[in-house]
């Protein structure tokens, strides 16, 4: 394995376990989840408000439909699967996400979920199998230009003929820094591009974060999970500020923030959003 390589999978593990150790954090100084960002409120409502609605309206799963979320991290989106009857499979290529994220299922979701340590890029799975194949802010991260492609042509393998990728990514319309640290970006067409190229054809698109200047003006913390690691106003409790104040101006917040991210992502002004969901269909075997 390369030095890069090697550095990735240290971060995604680090990851994993800071993410553990915030979740015992958040029991123990219940004030925290009070006094929660209000970004971390509207963020996690968004994510799933935009994907669910595109399964639903897009994709029209039955009940029993097999969904395999590809870099599952934690569990969250696996767990979100499963709560609406999927039978779901979770791969990820860090080890302690997988660790985590069966302990997070494992009381009541065990028997319809599983989880593997595996690459994205080189995925150990069957062809033809999945209804559906979710990829959520995994394939930004990855820097090789070939590992990228083969990912690509990997989600569109194990898919079902006819079936569907949700890709959720940050996808510009143009490009003017190629990278950060742990992140790649690459423009929506060259997504589409590649996806077609695989024979997945894109069937609908929407922007998700119109609302990103104001969003980023309550960015603290990393939020790992949907539940546990979150963003705060203040890593530390303040007497002259309840955490009842907090989680007010939370919501409050939060409502006005909604109508730009629903609303104008699905108009002509979605071309200024970075991140994007992108669902594909696959045409032939």
């Amino acid at each position: 394995m390369s030095v890069e390589k090697q550095e990735e999978m240290n971060y995604w593990d680090s990851l994993a376990l800071e993410a553990a150790r915030e979740k015992v954090i958040i029991r123990t100084e219940k004030w925290r989840k009070a006094a929660r960002n209000w970004l971390a409120h509207y963020a996690e409502k968004k994510a799933r408000d935009l994907v669910i609605s595109t399964i639903v309206n897009y994709v029209k799963l039955d009940c029993g439909a097999q969904v395999l979320d590809v870099g599952c991290g934690p569990g969250k989106w696996v767990k979100l699967f499963v709560e609406r009857g999927y039978f779901t499979t979770g791969v990820d290529s860090s080890p302690w996400m997988i660790r985590l994220a069966k302990h997070n299922l494992q009381k009541n979701h065990g028997r319809s979920a599983k989880f593997y340590v595996m690459n994205v890029a080189k995925l150990d799975l069957p062809s033809d199998l999945y209804d559906l194949v979710s990829c959520v802010t995994v394939l930004q991260h990855i820097f090789d230009d070939e590992d990228w492609r083969s990912a690509v042509r990997e989600i569109v393998r194990v898919t079902k003929p006819l079936g569907h990728m949700l890709i959720f990514e940050a996808a510009p319309s143009s490009v003017l820094k190629m990278q950060t640290h742990h992140q790649r970006l690459r423009t929506m067409k060259e997504y589409v591009r590649e996806f077609e190229k695989a024979d997945a054809r894109l069937i609908h698109w929407r922007a998700t974060d119109l609302s990103f200047p104001l969003t980023y003006m309550g960015l603290r913390k990393f939020a790992a999970s949907f539940e546990d690691k979150v963003y705060y106003f203040s890593d530390k409790e303040h007497a002259l500020v309840p955490p009842s104040a907090l989680s007010l101006l939370s919501r409050f917040a939060s409502m006005l923030a909604e109508p730009i991210d629903y609303k104008l992502g699905m108009t002509p002004l979605s071309f200024l959003s970075v991140g994007k969901i992108l669902l594909f269909r696959r045409i032939h075997a």
